[in-house]
């Protein structure tokens, strides 16, 4: 019997009345759920002692039930595990969740019977550096976004490739993202989209004060370094996914890697990157005729 673990956006699943449909499916196609107490309690379903961490090790799939954000936060706690992930879309744009909230039932008949792939994405491992001490490490699934403070001035930022000098970025910030993450906040500054199932690291400038800057792209297998010019950030941070912020001093360096660890998706509908792409992005709002 697969094991199902379920994490539920509360603020986007109003009365979880879509987890509740999910519940129901998994039990009518013999799969067995698993949700911390809380979750369980407010569903209805039976408590068994149960926290968020000990439901990831219990369970062979997880399936978060959210937007995006969800999405990554969940991401953010099980990779580590080696466990898939499934995404339920009850957001509006949804990128990485692969189902709709009218589309559960199919999906979960097609993964109790073990009728879907899994699609291993790259991650990204960014530490900060300060007077020659790591102060900071974190896994990153869609980005590493490093911005101004509060005080509308701009940041000066040094950047690296395998510690050969690439250029001085004045401006709003540096966005590092992975293929992933070439559809979120770096698609919005004007970055490429990458395919995600590539091995490369995008480095984007955020409002640039350089008529020609653009970003520049390179393999998985180098280290992008990043050094803050300013003595004083009024407040920098570097946002790891939207999720963690490590505020920024002067001399700081922030170096991103290629992670050893990846994240498992799963992958039930045969639609490709592409079609994806379209359907979220081009064909949203109004048609052009």
């Amino acid at each position: 019997m697969v094991k199902v673990g379920i994490i539920a956006n509360r603020d986007k699943d109003i009365g979880l009345k879509i987890t509740s449909v999910l519940l129901e499916s998994l039990l009518a196609n013999g799969a067995e759920p698993v949700m911390d107490d809380s979750l369980a309690a407010d569903i209805g379903f039976t408590v068994n002692n149960l926290n968020e961490d000990e439901v990831i090790l219990k369970s062979d799939i997880m399936v978060c039930l959210g937007g995006d954000g969800t999405f990554l936060k969940s991401a953010r706690k099980v990779f580590s595990k080696n466990i898939p992930i499934l995404g339920i879309n009850l957001g509006s744009l949804g990128f990485l969740p692969e189902v709709d909230k009218n589309e559960i039932d199919p999906a979960v008949k097609r993964l109790v019977k073990g009728e879907y792939d899994i699609e291993e994405r790259m991650m990204l491992e960014t530490t900060i550096i300060r007077d020659d001490k790591e102060i900071m490490k974190d896994i990153v699934l869609n980005d590493v976004v490093i911005s101004r403070g509060w005080m509308s001035r701009i940041l000066h930022l040094k950047t690296y490739i395998n510690d050969q000098f690439v250029d001085l970025y004045p401006g709003d910030g540096l966005i590092i993202s992975t293929p992933t993450g070439s559809t979120a906040y770096s698609l919005s500054a004007g970055g490429p989209i990458v395919e995600p199932d590539v091995s490369l690291i995008i480095a984007t400038p955020i409002c640039p004060h350089l008529l020609y800057s653009r970003s520049i792209i390179t393999t998985g297998e180098r280290v992008l370094k990043v050094l803050v010019v300013e003595n004083n950030c009024h407040g920098a941070m570097v946002t790891v996914d939207g999720q963690n912020g490590y505020e920024l001093m002067g001399g700081d360096n922030i170096i991103t890697r290629k992670s050893s660890r990846c994240l498992k998706m799963v992958r039930l509908s045969d639609r490709n990157f592409f079609d994806v792409l379209r359907s979220k992005i081009y064909d949203r709002g109004e048609k052009i005729k």
